[in-house]
């Protein structure tokens, strides 16, 4: 590869790194706290570059170490950092939902949880209310009135059988990063089927829900994912970022 394509790659490189990690699209890619390592690294990146490219400027070209190199295959290196700086692909969403289940019967460690807040109807995290149901001894969630929020999705699409043996309904479903979208994966709930506010609602569709869940209904059987009794659906725009941590 040439030192002049190289230095290009690399201030490209150092640039989209910075630029996605100013206009906060990175959290598309990576965890919110990785932000301060994100903007170092492009930064350096891009002084690397800069300092490359003076040096050779100084010394009257990059130099001729006798070999022909051809840098044709290296030019399409620039389509994935093209794509990065002018067309900034989505958050993963309701294509990205699997069955890969962030609960299993190998980490059901039950603990005491800090009670909900006392107000009517609070807003518990989609992971939060999984968690709770599968591994809370106290009961937090027993009868409590609570608001949720994520995407519409079928059960049947990857979803984790009911607790009566079906895969019929809908389920509320966020996408889970560990550390980044990688390594992405579905937490979902079931949404009982006795509500009409749920016909004809497309995969994909941003809810807020109010209703209880029934913790009992997450059991091995239904690969620990519980289901929620709605008394209210609200249609709602997208967050500014998707996913759950």
């Amino acid at each position: 590869m040439r030192r002049e394509v190289q230095n290009l790659l690399l201030l490209l490189l150092g640039g989209a790194t910075v630029k996605i990690s100013v206009d906060g699209s990175f959290v598309r890619y990576v965890k919110p706290s990785l932000h301060p390592y994100l903007l170092t690294a492009g930064v350096l990146i891009a002084a690397l570059a800069i300092a490359s490219i003076v040096a050779d400027i100084r010394r009257g070209g990059p130099g001729d170490d006798g070999h022909d190199h051809d840098s044709r295959p290296y030019w399409l290196l620039l389509v994935p950092l093209a794509v990065i700086l002018f067309v900034a692909p989505p958050a993963l969403g309701v294509s990205a939902v699997g069955d890969r289940s962030v609960t299993s019967a190998s980490d059901r460690q039950r603990t005491a949880f800090p009670a909900l807040p006392d107000e009517y109807a609070p807003e518990v995290p989609l992971l939060d209310v999984v968690q709770r149901a599968v591994r809370d001894t106290e009961g937090s969630l027993d009868g409590r009135e609570i608001r949720v929020t994520g995407f519409a999705v079928a059960t049947a699409n990857g979803g984790s059988p009911r607790a009566d043996g079906t895969r019929e309904g809908l389920d509320l479903a966020r996408i889970l990063i560990i550390c980044c979208a990688a390594d992405a994966r579905s937490v979902r709930i079931h949404l009982d089927a006795g509500s009409a506010a749920l016909d004809d609602i497309p995969d994909g569709t941003w809810l807020e829900i109010s209703g209880t869940v029934d913790a009992a209904t997450a059991t091995e059987d239904t690969s620990f994912t519980p289901t929620m009794t709605v008394s209210a659906v609200a249609r709602i725009e997208a967050p500014a970022n998707t996913y759950a941590y």
